[in-house]
């Protein structure tokens, strides 16, 4: 560990400085607009997706009732992480600095690291959102044309690449509105909010905001306004980190979840010998998605 001496502060020890600065405003916590929160009491927590009964069949005269099965489809594990920073600096570099009103601001960046690491971890899925080899609980990404069901497969993003656009958005919502459960059986989710990265923020707020479709010289009114298909309107990460990545969250009760697992606890210890003093932060946690019909994802043209 890297310790923090006089000669890191050097200008610290001498009373000739005005101002002394180094803390900045750190983005808020984004991804409470996305992920329910829960509390974890215990290393893992499991959720599973059930198979429900299918469709009806005409009973014939004299014939039986058809009969249909039940049992488990896709399982999801939260395994919680500990995630931690700290700091260490000698004894003679706390005594000597003139500066020491504003020295608790080391203990604040340990929770603005955190705190944005945390924003860093929730944006994790949706960065990943087209990698094979970052998988949800059916064993595909959690935006792919091919998620298994009972009767088929169903597709929650697009063939190829669609930049984020009106029209785009109308045929992603068409998509979700024809989604069913792994039985197969049609199921009634709706659109609610988009996420879109930085980059995207500009073409959202021109969409979401205008009660006339947009990029056109025609007096239409902007169906997706009108008709509040996304009630949520949109939201802007600047976590994502693909520009041109987009995402429409749906109303799927058991989609992003978050479990926090321990609280955030801050320490210091001072070494007996030494006398350094050794200042942390940690706290446990997990980020996932239960359920892939939260969300439907695009990768932009």
């Amino acid at each position: 560990m890297a310790i923090i001496n006089r000669s890191n502060i050097k200008s610290l020890l001498q009373p000739m400085l005005d101002v002394v600065f180094f803390d900045y405003d750190v983005h808020p916590a984004l991804w409470k607009n996305i992920y329910k929160q829960y509390h974890g009491d215990k290393a893992v927590q499991y959720e599973m997706e059930m198979e429900g009964l299918p469709l009806g069949q005409i009973k014939l005269e004299g014939g039986p009732v058809a009969s249909g099965s039940m049992g488990q489809a896709y399982e999801t594990a939260y395994v919680h992480q500990y995630y931690g920073i700290s700091f260490q600096i000698t004894r003679p570099a706390i005594m000597d600095n003139k500066y020491k009103s504003d020295f608790p601001q080391q203990a604040m960046q340990l929770r603005n690291s955190l705190d944005t690491l945390k924003n860093v971890n929730g944006a994790y899925i949706f960065n990943n959102a087209f990698n094979a080899a970052s998988t949800v609980s059916d064993g595909y990404p959690l935006c792919s044309t091919t998620h298994q069901i009972k009767t088929g497969t169903l597709a929650n993003t697009f063939t190829n690449g669609v930049q984020f656009n009106e029209a785009a958005i109308e045929d992603a919502i068409t998509l979700i509105k024809s989604w069913s459960n792994y039985a197969g059986i049609k199921i009634n989710l709706n659109s609610i909010k988009a996420l879109v990265p930085q980059a995207r923020a500009f073409d959202a707020a021109r969409v979401f905001k205008s009660q006339f479709r947009t990029g056109t010289a025609n007096n239409d009114i902007s169906a997706i306004v009108h008709d509040k298909y996304m009630p949520g309107g949109y939201i802007v990460n600047q976590f994502i980190t693909n520009p041109n990545y987009w995402f429409i969250l749906t109303d799927e009760a058991n989609g992003f979840k978050y479990y926090l697992r321990e609280e955030l606890d801050t320490d210091f210890i001072t070494d007996i010998n030494t006398d350094n003093v050794t200042v942390r932060a940690i706290e446990r946690y997990s980020f996932g998605c239960s359920n892939w019909r939260a969300v439907f994802g695009a990768r932009g043209a």
